[in-house]
């Protein structure tokens, strides 16, 4: 096997119960020495750039100003929202968040 193997996931090392380190990266088992750290796994596995996902979108925060005058960040990130309220922390969902849904919708 030629080393190293181009692998799409980061690698993890793993000491198996008889002792023998591994590099593991999916599929991928590669023995290592028992010394290796992460640090110097890329002798045996690299991740291949190519199989790297690009983001979607970006992140977008909105400013929304509550009831009572305080300031809310309203975050869209790939589709989660979030809000900085103490509402949304307990409920998981805010009228912030819909009031801006609502305006770019």
């Amino acid at each position: 096997m030629d080393l190293p193997i181009k692998v799409t996931w980061p690698p993890m090392l793993y000491t198996d119960m008889s002792g023998r380190k591994w590099a593991v990266s999916g599929q991928h088992w590669v023995e290592v020495p028992h010394d290796m750290t992460l640090d110097r796994v890329d002798k045996y596995m690299v991740v291949d750039d190519r199989f790297t996902p690009s983001r979607l979108a970006e992140v977008l925060t909105y400013d929304v100003v509550g009831s009572k005058g305080d300031t809310y960040t309203v975050t869209n990130d790939r589709g989660t929202w979030t809000c900085t309220c103490a509402g949304f922390g307990f409920r998981r969902k805010c009228r912030h968040i819909t009031e801006v849904k609502d305006a770019s919708g």
